[in-house]
């Protein structure tokens, strides 16, 4: 295994005492740079990622929004800084290498994860490594996450709100980083995963507006989000892929965004009997240019710190997964357009509209909640209550088997992932019971909710799977899916 000297780069050090405002500009000219040290006396002091400031911390010292660095000598092979950045308890953008406790230069988490085989790590450990980094640093997020979630719910004054919806934006950010990460490494060895579902194409652009429309605001920059196509136009498309590439290329120009407006539209017409979807994503404010994009969209250099370095890349695979091609064209005047064009297949489909306004499951029902961790037990609990059910929490498989055997409980929410007897066996050990008791519907509550996984779960007996973080919404929908069916068996007994 080759060592990180290869991988070190060499920006010149920031002091504590600087504004973010020249740091901000020092990334906006050097977009290929991840992060930089903060520097005093020749040792550092800590580190500036790229996305940790934006234009409303022109005015704030360094020394306010820097983090403490992970150092590490320029001798040190690759599996040791692999090491060093998964022992660290929050994420991190990269490492300061120092000699003699002065500083050297950086190594970037971004380039330790693509390295490739003929120069350290192969395809296949990169994508493990960009796994259990996600495995490692998703639970304690999602926890975050849903608790603030909760607290978002309760009475709170107008600035307490504010640093609540901070907080979740940021884990929402950090979640996205750690996706991007393996997303990338899958794409990379060609396991990028696309699941079509027939999609209102009208919907899909009011969700990405309803997304980003109150960022865009706090940072003063104009969203301006349009659909040219027929009103009810539905195609057979990864929805959840297209805002993706959407929220990649807005997080792009909006984390460089000083003034001006930005503006994504979607365009769809009909070109020899199938869709031509045409996305575009145009900013005004002269943040973007073709040349920076050109050498993001390859992974070489990055112009949306918002994704961690990985979302312009992340995004160019998925429009070519999708059979299309991306590109970036200059503004005449400002700024950059880019452009990304995909075939689509037209579907014909009802469009059933959800009952949103339901806030309670259909019966009341007595709920077993299974989960290790204590705080998805709370927002569990929490959600249950608010949905006017009764429940009572146990700490992994053999406790859920021993409750389920009682009788007592219409619904059970399954964690997978738990010590002694893990989701999965827990539910074949249920199902196995006689009577009522082996017959009680199981949601998997899981943060590992791919289509594969999802698929899997339901095998072994569940009835349905919600991803981690938890929507409410999500999970009441799943619980009136499965309640009927324990109704209909009391009737039938």
């Amino acid at each position: 295994m080759p060592g990180i000297s290869r991988l070190i780069e060499y920006p010149d050090p920031i002091d504590p005492a600087s504004r973010c405002g020249a740091v901000l500009d020092r990334f906006l000219d050097h977009p290929e740079w991840d992060l930089m040290a903060v520097v005093e006396a020749g040792r550092p002091r800590g580190v500036v990622a790229r996305g940790a400031v934006g234009a409303q911390d022109a005015e704030r010292r360094v020394g306010e929004v820097m983090t403490a660095p992970l150092t590490i000598g320029p001798d040190a092979g690759v599996d040791e800084a692999c090491a060093l950045l998964l022992a660290h308890a929050e994420p991190a953008a990269g490492l300061v290498v120092v000699e003699g406790a002065r500083y050297l230069g950086v190594v970037p988490a971004r380039a330790l994860l693509r390295l490739k085989a003929d120069g350290g790590l192969a395809a296949e450990d990169n994508r493990r490594f960009a796994e259990l980094v996600g495995r490692e640093l998703h639970a304690p997020l999602s926890g975050v996450l849903a608790m603030a979630e909760l607290l978002q719910r309760q009475p709170l004054s107008v600035d307490s709100q504010a640093f609540v919806r901070t907080i979740i934006e940021t884990c929402q950010s950090m979640a996205q980083t750690l996706d991007g990460a393996l997303e990338l490494s899958l794409a990379d060895t060609g396991e990028l995963a696309l699941d079509p579902q027939p999609a209102l194409l009208r919907t899909v652009m009011d969700e990405i507006q309803s997304r980003w429309q109150h960022r865009t605001t706090q940072q003063r920059v104009t969203l301006a989000v349009a659909y040219d196509g027929e009103p009810e136009l539905t195609a057979e498309i990864d929805a959840g892929r297209l805002e993706q590439v959407f929220d990649g290329l807005i997080g792009a120009a909006l984390s460089l965004a000083r003034r001006g407006a930005i503006e994504a539209s979607l365009q769809a017409q009909r070109i020899g009997g199938e869709l031509r979807l045409t996305g575009r994503v145009r900013d005004t404010g002269g943040g973007l240019s073709a040349a920076r994009l050109s050498q993001a969209f390859e992974g070489q250099g990055v112009a949306g710190a918002s994704h961690g370095g990985l979302g312009l890349a992340l995004c160019r695979r998925i429009v070519e997964r999708m059979g299309g091609e991306l590109r970036a064209e200059d503004n005449v005047g400002a700024g950059a357009t880019i452009v990304f064009e995909f075939p689509a297949a037209e579907a014909i489909t009802e469009m059933e509209q959800a009952d949103r306004d339901t806030v309670a499951v259909k019966r009341a029902a007595h709920v077993l909640v299974v989960d290790d961790n204590a705080t998805n037990r709370m927002v569990a609990e929490a959600l249950c209550e608010m949905f006017d059910c009764t429940s009572e929490c146990v700490e992994d498989g053999l406790e859920a088997l021993e409750a389920a055997r009682t009788g007592r409980f219409d619904l059970i929410l399954m964690d997978i992932r738990m010590p002694r007897m893990d989701g999965v066996e827990a539910t074949r050990a249920i199902r196995a019971l006689p009577g009522p008791a082996g017959v009680v519907p199981i949601i998997a509550l899981t943060a590992n909710a791919d289509p594969e996984d999802a698929k899997s779960y339901v095998a072994c007996g569940m009835h349905s799977v919600v991803e981690k973080p938890i929507k409410p919404e999500r999970l009441l929908q799943a619980m009136n899916a499965a309640l009927p069916d324990v109704a209909g068996r009391a009737a039938a007994a």
